[in-house]
């Protein structure tokens, strides 16, 4: 049964309004943008996996053109908690049954972002490098601007 559900996009930049009502807004340059929502219950012994897929997906095209993660071609990270993603059409309308509740889904992200951070940090490519690691808030409306080489998205069920 899934219990998660992460979208990655890349980016040429993005920026992201951190904090509801105020103009806090966060910015990355070339890296990669991921997109989560948290469906059904989602066992905290299922972060791990996801912190590591996020990590090591090899998605960004480095100078030469190859596909490398985050961490092999340090490069900026941005999540976004995304509520939207676990929305299923039911007719002409989405219905969102099937996500995990805002006070647990809050607590997953808290701790997925924590994994994430601490699998950067341990990656001497990344840490030794200009990059910037940045997260969303939960539970809040979040205005994004990106700038993409095109649309580029592809999906990972958890």
């Amino acid at each position: 049964m899934t219990c998660a559900r992460v979208l990655f996009q890349c980016c040429t930049s993005a920026q992201l309004l951190v904090e509801h009502g105020c103009s806090d807004k966060v910015n990355i340059g070339k890296g990669l943008i991921v997109y989560i929502a948290f469906l059904n219950e989602c066992p905290d012994s299922k972060l791990s996996k996801i912190a590591d897929t996020i990590c090591s997906v090899k998605l960004v095209a480095n100078d030469d053109g190859i596909l490398q993660s985050v961490v092999d071609y340090p490069c900026d990270l941005l999540i976004v908690p995304q509520y939207c993603l676990g929305g299923k059409l039911k007719g002409k309308c989405f219905q969102y049954h099937g996500a995990l509740d805002k006070q647990k889904s809050e607590t997953l992200y808290s701790s997925l972002v924590a994994l994430c951070k601490s699998k950067l940090e341990e990656s001497e490519k990344w840490s030794g490098s200009p990059t910037k690691f940045y997260y969303g808030t939960y539970g809040i409306r979040q205005i994004l601007s990106t700038a993409t080489s095109g649309p580029f998205f592809h999906f990972v069920d958890f």
